[in-house]
């Protein structure tokens, strides 16, 4: 019957025996770890693929442009806008940033698109932002892609219980000039034309403020008002 509480001794007093041995033990310094900075230093820097750089070679710079609306329920002579479009690389290269401004009708219409290519989808993504849309912006559900010389876009949404598929082409691109047209519908239907635009190059004389930039003081971005605070050009410094 003592035998238990022997052992329990015992295994105490090495336990103690134990503790006492590793805190006489200097204590080891850790490895140092590399610092994000110096990891980010190390990380290769990633290149635009073949079809990244074939968009930014085919679309960067800036175009005057025409808009021809076709006939709709909105519209039902059809209409006829006028603006400008910036097209510019995007942070190394890896994306095409797009900044439209144009005129109709019915008022004005700002833009905002970004397009980069996903290697693991083998296709490109792109984001549309513009002052009409309820949400702000839409991510495109369909990959984009190159088809032969035109650059092809696609969506899909519903609208009142019903789904529609849309389709952007841009074709007949030159060094100069490029035409973009718009196609909507409902899904598995002919689809219908919804606007062309015919663009021509401006030749670059001084970089321009974009259209967006310029709106700024007048613009009033929803949710939080500590948001418009952040509206402008700023310096800063990245330790």
């Amino acid at each position: 019957m003592t035998s238990p509480p022997f052992h329990l001794c015992l295994l105490a007093g090495m336990c103690i025996s134990s503790a006492f041995t590793q805190e006489e033990k200097p204590a080891s310094t850790p490895p140092k770890s590399e610092s994000s900075k110096t990891q980010f230093q190390r990380t290769q820097t990633p290149q635009p693929s073949p079809e990244m750089q074939k968009l930014l070679s085919a679309l960067s710079g800036t175009w005057a442009m025409t808009v021809a609306y076709e006939p709709s329920e909105s519209r039902p002579k059809g209409d006829l806008g006028r603006g400008e479009v910036v097209f510019h690389p995007g942070p190394g290269g890896l994306s095409l940033i797009e900044d439209e401004h144009s005129k109709n009708a019915t008022g004005e219409m700002f833009g905002l698109s970004v397009t980069w290519w996903d290697e693991n989808a083998k296709g490109f993504r792109a984001v549309w932002c513009d002052n009409s849309l309820p949400t702000g912006c839409i991510v495109m559900s369909k990959l984009a892609n190159w088809e032969g010389d035109r650059f092809v876009l696609g969506d899909e949404f519903e609208r009142n219980g019903k789904k529609y598929t849309f389709k952007e082409i841009v074709f007949d691109i030159t060094a100069n000039t490029y035409t973009q047209a718009l196609y909507q519908g409902e899904s598995g239907s002919e689809l219908r034309r919804l606007l062309t635009i015919r663009a021509t190059k401006v030749p670059a004389v001084t970089a321009p403020v974009s259209k967006s930039a310029q709106q700024l003081p007048t613009l009033n971005m929803p949710g939080p008002k500590v948001q418009n605070l952040m509206l402008g050009t700023w310096s800063i410094k990245i330790k």
